[in-house]
């Protein structure tokens, strides 16, 4: 078995706070809301979610993104063999794991969802948009609301919806991101319904009222969902707070993006570090 010291375990715990400060802050600060004994285990998940995310950043070919993958199925097969990886986030995440129980089933959807961020347009429908929100950022808050020691099934399933809720608001921030990648996320139905194609959604030049109207109309659709996901999971009782700060955060750029008139391209897509801290004191409370 490998073992790594406290001192080791530490120096990835820094590391990964680090990153994770500048690379997700929002995510990141909602850690910041937990009892600090919890605090390893989730930066260990947000850890994990982010090296997944990140494999089509830093890999241009579908194959070595595909093996980048595959990669962290192995992981997860050392850790519960007992033989982990050295990684950064493998140092933590294997604790984690263990500490709680974690599914791997869970932690597999999530690297398994990461195969679409390959695809140019990936999304047949509303549907597929959402059951990737689910996979990705709604595992993400599942796990995260299992490290906070929440085991009652409908609580564990809110903050999952919660979590696709914040998945989906990030899709759509995306946007702008995503086409200067050539890449279009909007669902593929819905686009031929209103005679979009993609060079429409990429070029800003083609962009003109009657595109940026019918791109707006599928992106409040898409919006409303995440906004009633997030409604709906308050209702199954108190979240944990760390989720809770996710709920909270992905209804300010929800709000944000209404007030550009659901024009994603045209709405801030970060929040200043003073927005964010004042609104995750706002849930905290």
């Amino acid at each position: 078995m490998t073992t790594v010291s406290d001192t080791e375990r530490a120096a990835a715990l820094t590391a990964s706070a680090e990153e994770l400060t500048r690379l997700d802050p929002d995510r990141f600060a909602c850690l910041m809301l937990a009892d600090p004994e919890r605090r390893a285990d989730l930066v260990a998940l947000l850890g994990f979610a982010f090296e997944t995310a990140k494999t089509a950043e830093v890999v241009s070919e579908t194959m070595i993104g595909a093996i980048r993958l595959q990669w962290w199925r192995e992981v997860l097969d050392g850790i519960e063999a007992g033989t982990p990886r050295r990684h950064q986030v493998i140092d933590l995440l294997a604790p984690a794991i263990a500490a709680h129980d974690l599914p791997r089933d869970r932690l597999e959807r999530m690297i398994d969802a990461r195969e679409a961020d390959f695809e140019p347009t990936p999304f047949a429908d509303a549907a597929a948009v959402e059951a990737y929100a689910r996979d990705t950022a709604g595992q993400l808050a599942r796990l995260q609301a299992r490290v906070l020691g929440v085991t009652d099934g409908a609580r564990l399933d809110a903050a999952e919806a919660v979590g696709t809720g914040f998945g989906l608001a990030g899709v759509l921030r995306a946007l702008p991101h995503q086409a200067r990648r050539r890449r279009v996320l909007l669902p593929r139905d819905r686009m031929a319904a209103a005679g979009l194609g993609t060079g429409q959604v990429i070029e800003p030049h083609l962009r003109d009222q009657a595109v940026t109207a019918a791109i707006a109309a599928i992106v409040a659709d898409l919006a409303g969902r995440a906004a009633a996901l997030i409604v709906d999971a308050r209702k199954a009782g108190r979240l944990p707070r760390p989720v809770a700060g996710q709920a909270a955060l992905a209804r300010v750029h929800l709000a944000r993006l209404a007030r550009a008139g659901h024009d994603p391209f045209t709405a801030p897509a970060v929040l200043s570090p003073a927005r964010r801290a004042f609104t995750l004191l706002l849930a905290r409370r």
